[in-house]
């Protein structure tokens, strides 16, 4: 029950679609009737937001979908539409290309074929199945591997992991013939010749008011709206109550005591102020839970689960052991892709590097490729012809075909990869009874903050606008960072520029609602299979051993560039200095190239428009069938163990815990350092303790242990791990 419940709910079960073109096909657009020269939809997957409702593509094609009444459509989806009299195929997908596409085309005989699939995984598997050889693009894996940068969490070029595979660019089309695959690009923020700015803003309010008041007036009982102390929220909130049904919803905000980094906390003490305020102008309620299901899962189907989704595409694996998710369906508002409004990326402009750029249009290229060493955060471990093509392929992602700095290259930038990896879950919160509006993704609102000056823009001009030609009101309550500026005129005269103070006895309505509704969730029952049950795991130590195994699991099956990978990235995750989830992910994406490790999918054929047998990929063509798909490889089971250090004045003692089976396979090296000095060491063998001396260690320094493991016989599979620090 639980596996089937983990498919529902949990893993997305990609898909791939082959087109084959036979090339010697005539056109017969004479003798063919007009409606054959019209796009007709064949196939589509995903959520479709239209004028009428809100489809699950999934379940089958609405009647009468047309290419020109699906562009622009929010939510995260694609369509293939086929025309008959010229055997051409075209891909649509949502406005900000949430639904992310990949795709690769080769010649087989006389036939043209283009594979294209929403899982990068997917499509590797498929083009092997299909005889084709793919292989690491190193260039770029290596710069997702070697980064902890906030870019390279998520892709950050069109070049993908692997070699021949392409990601289609947000609001492309792809088109498919007898010559293979073309995109038409269509930037997202440009507008016609006689645009203007409150023209486009009213276009896309009125829009936006009226996917709110579907969504308001659905059968969904439970209805949300998110609200924090920022602008996004806010500008969300501004067109609910403009279109006149903010009382559908109830409010919901995080509470500040569940965070346990301080830092964090005070945002959210901030936020929990601001929507406090706002709740009580506004007459609405508190969010309250009505239902908790949730599941129990190991490691390695939690790491399945998330490769589901995001593959070779977004890598922040947080490594859980279980979801919870509410027992019926929810409707919520979010301020998601406010980021497309103003500037992006702050924390890389603040960098040093970014100062010393020319920041002119026509040093675009060089000012990225001197960008890119303060983004792969470890390229020095690269090899130099390496590091200079990804320097290359980072500055071709940011050649836009706009003629602009590279200041405003970023922008353009953010919203081409790193925002549809961020609010590109739509499909995956639905599967799990959530279905998201995110009212600020209107492709008017991206074009009118292109009207205006950049330095308008980053100071919010576009959220100003939008409350002010909404419900102004909103304007008048300050934000988590206080008022807006004198440069945005409001009724009140006074200007606190300060936050809103934090006062906790003002949120007891909000506190004691939410203490039940942790008590609620803390009390969910977890399902689990009894045939196969699932214990709780160390996140951090078992996604270590994870990202340790595939290391080595890469070096023995490729010929990879980067010297002893397989001990360097357990010592950077020891050392703190890759992040060991993040790392898990990106290595299980790479290692799928030669392990067979790829997302399941559903592979469908077409031929002339219509789905065809997997078994037979061409009727003219002298191939008929596919190979075997290659062999999955299964992983290692996660060697996890804890070093613990105590000391005394004369002497450390270094214990390892280890409960795994294979405690016993493996043999133990013990390092002692003080700073950053090894001092002692016991080599390799099967002891789990070690005693040093601390006779010559001076008093108040700092020692600390670091344990190697070596698989015994002929493996050079190595796992390491520090003890925490202790003062002698």
């Amino acid at each position: 029950m639980t596996d089937n419940l983990i498919d529902q709910k949990l893993k997305r079960r990609g898909v791939v679609l082959t087109l084959a073109m036979d090339s010697r096909r005539p056109k017969n657009a004479d003798s063919l009737p007009s409606g054959d020269r019209e796009y007709r939809a064949v196939y589509g997957r995903g959520l479709l937001w239209t004028d009428s409702g809100v489809f699950s593509l999934d379940n089958g094609l609405p009647d009468g979908l047309r290419s020109q009444t699906v562009r622009d459509q929010p939510g995260q989806w694609f369509l293939l539409f086929h025309r008959a009299f010229d055997n051409t195929y075209r891909i649509i997908t949502d406005t900000l290309g949430y639904h992310r596409l990949y795709y690769s085309s080769f010649r087989r005989g006389d036939d043209q074929i283009v594979v294209i699939g929403d899982n990068q995984s997917s499509v590797v598997g498929e083009l092997q199945r299909l005889g084709c050889s793919v292989d690491v693009d190193w260039p770029i894996a290596a710069s997702h591997l070697l980064s902890t940068h906030t870019m390279m969490q998520s892709s950050f070029s069109h070049r993908t992991m692997y070699t021949g595979i392409r990601s289609l660019p947000a609001g492309a089309e792809l088109v498919v013939d007898q010559t293979g695959a073309n995109e038409e690009i269509k930037h997202l923020f440009s507008s016609a010749s006689d645009a203007r700015y409150d023209e486009l803003l009213e276009a896309g309010i009125a829009r936006a008011q009226a996917q709110i008041r579907l969504l308001a007036n659905s059968p969904i009982s439970d209805k949300r709206h998110a609200l924090s102390g920022g602008r996004d929220s806010r500008m969300a909130m501004a067109l609910t109550v403009s279109a006149g049904v903010h009382r559908e919803f109830t409010m919901m905000t995080a509470d500040p005591r569940r965070n346990w980094k301080p830092s964090s906390r005070k945002v959210l003490e901030h936020d929990l102020t601001v929507a406090s305020e706002l709740r009580r102008h506004l007459g609405m309620q508190w969010s309250r839970e009505s239902g908790i299901i949730g599941v129990r899962y190991d490691a390695h189907t939690s790491l399945d689960i998330f490769q589901s989704h995001d593959a070779g595409t977004r890598f922040a694996w947080a490594g859980t052991g279980t979801t919870t998710w509410p027992s019926a369906l929810r409707a919520e508002i979010h301020g998601g892709s406010g980021e497309l409004l103003r500037r992006a990326y702050q924390n890389m402009r603040n960098h040093p590097t970014f100062g010393a750029l020319s920041n002119r249009h026509d040093t675009v290229s060089a000012d990225a490729r001197a960008l890119y060493p303060t983004l792969a955060t470890h390229h020095g471990y690269m090899p130099k012809e390496m590091a200079e093509e990804a320097a290359e392929a980072f500055a071709e992602s940011l050649t836009n075909g706009i003629d602009a700095p590279i200041s405003e290259q970023l922008n353009l930038h953010y919203a081409a990869f790193r925002n549809r990896d961020h609010f590109g879950q739509i499909n995956q919160h639905f599967a799990r009874n959530s279905l998201k509006l995110y009212p600020l993704a209107q492709p008017e609102f991206l074009q009118a903050s292109r009207l205006i000056s950049s330095n308008d823009r980053n100071q919010g001009r576009v959220a100003y606008d939008i409350i002010r030609m909404t419900y102004p009101q909103l304007n008048e309550f300050a934000f988590d960072d206080g008022h807006w500026t004198e440069a945005f005129p409001l009724a009140v005269q006074a200007r606190n520029h300060e936050a809103p103070p934090y006062a906790p006895d003002d949120h007891r309505d909000f506190f004691d609602g939410e203490d039940t509704d942790t008590a609620g969730r803390a009390a969910a029952r977890l399902l689990s299979d009894p045939k196969h049950p699932s214990a709780p795991f160390d996140s951090a130590s078992t996604a270590a051993s994870m990202a340790a195994s595939s290391a080595s699991e890469l070096s023995e099956r490729s010929d990879t560039p980067l010297e002893n990978l397989h001990t360097l990235i357990p010592t950077l995750i020891a050392q703190g200095r890759l992040v060991a989830g993040n790392t898990a992910a990106k290595l299980e994406s790479m290692t799928a190239v030669f392990t067979g490790r790829h997302t399941p999918y559903d592979s469908v054929l077409f031929t002339s428009g219509q789905a065809a047998s997997n078994s037979v990929l061409s009727t003219i063509a002298e191939w008929h069938s596919a190979p075997a798909a290659p062999v999955r490889i299964a992983r290692d089971e996660p060697l996890v163990f804890h070093v613990d250090l105590e000391s005394n004045r004369d002497e450390a003692v270094v214990t390892i815990r280890c409960n795994s089976e294979f405690a016993t396979s493996v043999d133990w090296a013990i390092y002692l350092y003080q700073e950053q000095t090894k001092i002692d060491q016991k080599w390799y063998d099967d002891r789990r303790s070690a005693r040093f001396s601390l006779s010559n260690v001076p008093v108040k320094s700092r020692i600390r242990a670091l344990v190697f493991t070596r698989e015994k016989g002929t493996s050079n599979r190595v796992h390491r791990k520090f003890s925490a620090w202790r003062t002698v």
